[in-house]
């Protein structure tokens, strides 16, 4: 089954309108350009479609939450999401500077330095996948890479098609995905809204979290507030020591101990994947999910 034309037709045109109108000229010269990302969701995506940005703000902060596509070491790292290192950056010579829109208070000083192309990195009333092909796609075109990023925008759609095919029988029991906090008395809670939200919708599986969630999708919940939706699932984010010393705490809780889920062993510890992430962090967790998440009792 070929959906390359209607993606070209609907998400291509979508693209296209909606970038910003400060975007330089597109021709042969955007296979060269010298970009420079300001949030992992643009590295991940460049480097998914084959470009190496020159520079990145806060380069460990992708290594912990995203890690792949791995970021080479020759990418310079600028420093904090808000306050990247403007002098550096001149240095670098880049031709474009791509920005999340909440970073524009200094967008300012950026484009003293090269022309700035703000993309929303939340979704806002368009649905989170939606929101990463289209992203995809622009950024395709800003990079002389528009193959590649239709590309990836099909690659991710079919493996989010199999991927619900292998979790046919399996998609009765709600979920709740979260992060746990080393608190051990509250989780990160991820709903609809979020990218890993989205996936787990896309794949048939209904979100355990009915509680408010921010625009990004995500909200901050006493361990209390699971006890909602007692068939439930618990996903969450295996982070090594960090969730190893949450989990110490938690396991001295009477009210986590009391959970049904808990009580049943109904949890599921997943590696890491940027809960808002690009559509290769879609597509890893829509794998995950598709090879881990138990079969329903008969």
């Amino acid at each position: 089954m070929n959906l390359a034309p209607t993606r070209r037709t609907v998400l291509g045109g979508l693209a296209l309108a909606a970038l910003p109108p400060c975007a330089p000229s597109q021709g042969a010269e955007a296979a060269s350009r010298r970009i420079v990302t300001l949030d992992g969701l643009f590295t991940e995506t460049l480097l998914a479609i084959g470009r190496v940005p020159v520079a990145t703000a806060n380069r460990p902060l992708y290594e912990k939450l995203t890690a792949v596509p791995a970021l080479p070491a020759e990418v310079v790292d600028l420093g904090p999401l808000q306050e990247p290192n403007l002098e550096l950056l001149q240095m670098l010579r880049p031709d474009l500077i791509v920005a999340a829109t909440l970073q524009a208070q200094t967008q300012t000083a950026l484009a003293r330095i090269a022309p700035v192309i703000p993309f929303p990195t939340l979704a806002g009333a368009v649905p989170p996948l939606d929101h990463l092909r289209r992203m995809t796609l622009d950024l395709g075109r800003l990079a002389g890479r528009e193959a590649a990023a239709d590309a990836l925008v099909s690659r991710t759609d079919l493996t989010l098609e199999a991927a619900h095919g292998r979790l046919a029988g399996r998609t009765a029991r709600p979920v709740y995905i979260a992060r746990l906090r080393e608190d051990g008395r509250q989780v990160a809670m991820f709903g609809g809204k979020s990218t890993v939200g989205a996936v787990a919708a896309r794949l048939g599986l209904a979100n355990a979290w009915a509680g408010r969630q921010s625009g990004a999708g995500t909200a901050v919940a006493g361990i209390e507030d699971l006890a909602g939706t007692p068939d439930a699932l618990f996903v969450h984010f295996d982070r090594g020591s960090e969730t190893a010393r949450a989990l110490e705490r938690l396991n001295g809780s009477p009210i986590w101990q009391a959970l049904p889920f808990v009580r049943e062993n109904r949890i599921l510890a997943l590696p890491v994947v940027h809960p808002n992430g690009g559509l290769p962090s879609a597509a890893r967790f829509a794998g995950q999910l598709a090879a881990r998440l138990p079969a329903e009792p008969a």
